[in-house]
């Protein structure tokens, strides 16, 4: 059976070979993040019922990733693979859906699906990612995905599978820098997209595969507190322009949900109008949600927190700080400003351990605020959910730009809590420490990075990847023509599920 893959969605790619089935990060229905994030384009509500995965790759617990109200959509049955990290939070939410069949691989270990069918997990970042690379019918794919391995770690990879033809990777930002507002600077700090860019070009310069994918950053925001945010994504269009001007390998494609690749039939690649007509899509799609988006604004309008509350959680979590870090926020109250039923202001004192219900909230008393909704607010406390509070965009963090460090550690704190490090003893345990011996090129990097830092030095993705110099178009052409493995032409214009047109 010849090899060959399908975009799903965001994060969803289906890899068919050996008569078998390997569906990555079905996130396929409804939306992600509190009804911010929603697939983009959108999938057919149908997609799921037809997929009938033989296994499924987690790549990480994240809810573009690993999205419950998709995952339920299969026989509890289809076995899961993960990768084997110190936290048991992907284990124990699986379970607790239903499914029975869960795999963890360690740092670097394969697995065999068939003969001739293989898919090695590779983890980096200390709360934990993951990407894999796919070995299946004599095509290599490379799922970087979310995970941005560079240095030994990427050396690593590339040691172990010298040829891959296909890399898939994230090119879009994920993280909480575009939620700040300063006081004293204008607007909000917005990213540069040429960033982005940048080290996506890099990236799969150093990979050096036949075909470079942007993906799982082919999302939208349709919430009316984020809607606006659509400006700052960065399109897979915008990638494979640069990459084109930039010159060089590999070839970008762009592919969205339904775009297909086989051995037999090269590309099948839809053309719409999600990237040329973006901002029409993006309304007509609104719109289409409007439904299941004002239920949302009124759930979370008459929603409603208390001062025990929020009391309760800081004391839970206050108890897992090491001393050394509550001392640092010593005359360093944060402010939290919480919609809903009623606008609720709390000032928390971490140091003292000490929170309180507040009038008002103005910038010189209150130098570090953090707005949301009360429902957010409460499921994160509930469900140690802060993790994903960021990546939501369903957050505002207002303070000086000097302040915002003090932020940042907050935040830092919440995913070392949430993730399993803290209290510290945690990262004593023989499970955390026996998941990190085979990443100790991980635990390398950091210190460099770290010590690069201390110097001075800001972070630049390039300075860790040793990439060479683009080639020319005509070395390119040389270096394919001598590939073994045989490219069918790419086919233009094949609407493969009707997902594309925004009509729909």
């Amino acid at each position: 059976m010849a090899a060959s893959f399908r975009i799903l969605s965001h994060a969803g790619l289906l890899v068919t070979g050996a008569g078998k089935r390997l569906v990555f990060d079905p996130w396929i229905n409804g939306s992600a993040y509190w009804r911010s994030w929603w697939n983009y384009p959108p999938v057919d509500p149908g997609l799921a019922a037809s997929l009938r995965p033989d296994f499924i790759y987690l790549t990480h617990i994240h809810w573009d990733h690993f999205h419950g109200a998709s995952l339920k959509k299969f026989p509890r049955e289809t076995p899961i693979i993960i990768p084997r990290i110190p936290a048991p939070r992907m284990r124990r939410d699986l379970e607790a859906l239903g499914f029975r069949d869960i795999r963890e691989l360690r740092h670097g270990q394969s697995l065999r699906l068939a003969p001739g069918f293989k898919l090695t997990s590779y983890h980096f970042f200390p709360f934990h990612d993951s990407g894999a690379v796919v070995e299946c019918e004599g095509t290599t794919l490379f799922n970087a995905n979310d995970a941005k391995f560079m240095g030994a770690p990427l050396e690593q990879i590339l040691r172990k599978h010298p040829r891959i033809d296909f890399v898939f990777r994230s090119h879009s930002s994920a993280n909480e820098r575009m939620c700040f507002d300063y006081f004293d600077a204008p607007l909000r700090d917005r990213e540069e997209t040429g960033r982005y860019l940048e080290d996506f070009a890099a990236f799969a310069a150093k990979v050096g595969a036949r075909y470079a994918i942007p993906f799982a950053s082919n999302h939208c925001y349709l919430h009316k507190e984020t809607f606006h945010l659509n400006d700052s994504v960065v399109t897979p269009v915008q990638v494979q322009a640069y990459c084109h001007a930039r010159g060089g390998v590999p070839e970008v494609m762009v592919m969205v949900g339904g775009d297909t690749w086989s051995q037999e039939t090269g590309f099948a690649i839809a053309s719409g109008p999600w990237f040329r007509d973006r901002e029409r899509c993006l309304a007509r799609y609104a719109a289409a949600e409007s439904q299941r988006l004002e239920s949302f604004y009124a759930l979370e309008a008459n929603t409603d927190i208390s001062l025990a509350q929020v009391e309760a959680y800081f004391r839970r979590f206050r108890a897992a700080i090491p001393g050394f870090a509550l001392r640092l926020f010593r005359d360093r109250q944060i402010t939290l400003v919480l919609s809903g039923r009623a606008i609720r202001r709390f000032w928390v004192d971490l140091a003292r351990g000490v929170v309180r219900e507040v009038a008002g909230v103005d910038d010189e008393n209150h130098p570090l605020q953090i707005y949301t909704s009360a429902y957010i607010f409460r499921r994160c406390m509930a469900l140690d959910l802060f993790l994903y509070l960021g990546i939501s965009k369903r957050v505002l963090f207002r303070c000086r730009r000097a302040d915002a460090r003090w932020i940042n550690l907050l935040l830092l704190l919440f995913n070392l809590y949430e993730c399993g490090m803290l209290p510290a003893r945690k990262m004593l345990a023989p499970a955390f420490l026996s998941a990190w011996v085979p990443r100790w090129r991980e635990v390398a990097l950091y210190g460099v990075i770290l010590f690069r830092k201390a110097l001075g030095r800001p972070f630049r993705l390039g300075d860790y990847l040793g990439a060479k110099p683009p080639l020319s178009r005509s070395q390119a052409g040389s270096q394919t023509r001598q590939r073994s493995l045989n490219f069918p032409p790419k086919t233009q214009g094949i609407d493969v599920l009707g997902f594309h047109n925004c009509e729909k």
